[in-house]
């Protein structure tokens, strides 16, 4: 193969992985022992076994909230989003399997832990293939999980940009409903994504399965599908373009409503003042 075939067939597995992760993401949110397997084995290939965790008990519990680090902010570029989401989403997953398995008298590297049993099965793979393939394959292979880590992370920027739970008793976050992510109805999308694009009822309802969940009318619209806004969000001044007005309108104009990035907060301070005339001047466009 020309290094040209070689970079598009990692491209290609590096996609495919980010779909195993999306997968993965249905399949970790099920109580069975075989559909949870089934997950970890479908991280494997892009080594982000540390999801399993993450996601549901990290993620779930701290979305729209200035505390996830899957959760991108006003102003927040997709660059800029990347290192706070991939390193804090390690950290964040180790430390809560650490901390349950510690509950259960267990060391972090104990045969139980839910992300060593994803990484075990990526290192198989990578052996797998070196003894096949040789050495020179193995640069390939971590081309393809990179890739597939980016495309996850640029899922997840998408999906709640800017959107803030309201707190509630204690100070807590509040309840989550389906306005704290972005919705899509897009029907090939959703087809191709096993319904991603009803995140906002995935959020309000985890434990419903893909194949039922609901559009949901309340939450925030995006204004085309998943692949799309992906690639909107490549460039920050067309992402920005079209998305800060929606969520400033999504709010009636309340900046303080906002998950704004705390680098941006003047800036945005100064753009969208709290109207809400002109609020619902950017929603009527």
């Amino acid at each position: 193969m020309t290094p040209g075939e070689r970079v598009g067939l990692s491209i290609t597995l590096g996609i495919s992985a980010a779909i195993g992760i999306n997968a993965a993401h249905e399949l970790g949110h099920k109580r069975g022992t075989g559909e949870q397997t089934l997950a970890k084995l479908a991280l494997a290939p892009s080594c982000y076994g540390h999801f399993f965790v993450e996601h549901n008990v990290g993620h779930h519990l701290k979305v729209a909230t200035a505390q996830d680090p899957a959760s991108a902010r006003l102003g927040e570029s997709l660059w800029a989003f990347y290192p706070r989401a991939l390193v804090g989403g390690v950290v964040s997953g180790v430390r809560l399997e650490a901390a349950r398995l510690r509950r259960r008298g267990h060391r972090f590297w104990h045969w139980r832990n839910s992300i060593a049993q994803s990484w075990a099965a990526s290192v198989l793979i990578v052996v797998v293939i070196v003894a096949v393939f040789g050495w020179a394959v193995a640069p390939w292979f971590v081309l393809q999980a990179v890739i597939g880590m980016l495309v996850l992370e640029a899922v997840n920027y998408i999906e709640h940009y800017g959107l803030l739970r309201a707190p509630g008793a204690g100070g807590q976050p509040g309840k989550v409903y389906p306005e704290h992510s972005w919705n899509g109805d897009q029907v090939f999308s959703n087809v191709v994504l096993l319904n991603l694009q009803r995140h906002s009822d995935h959020h309000a309802r985890p434990r419903r399965r893909y194949q039922v969940l609901r559009s949901c009318e309340e939450a925030p619209q995006f204004p085309a599908g998943y692949a799309l806004m992906v690639l909107l969000a490549a460039v920050p001044p067309l992402w920005r373009a079209v998305m800060d007005r929606r969520v400033v309108a999504h709010y009636g104009g309340d900046l303080s409503r906002i998950n704004i990035h705390p680098a941006k907060a003047d800036v945005m301070s100064r753009r969208y003042r709290y109207d809400r005339g002109a609020a619902n001047n950017i929603d009527a466009r």
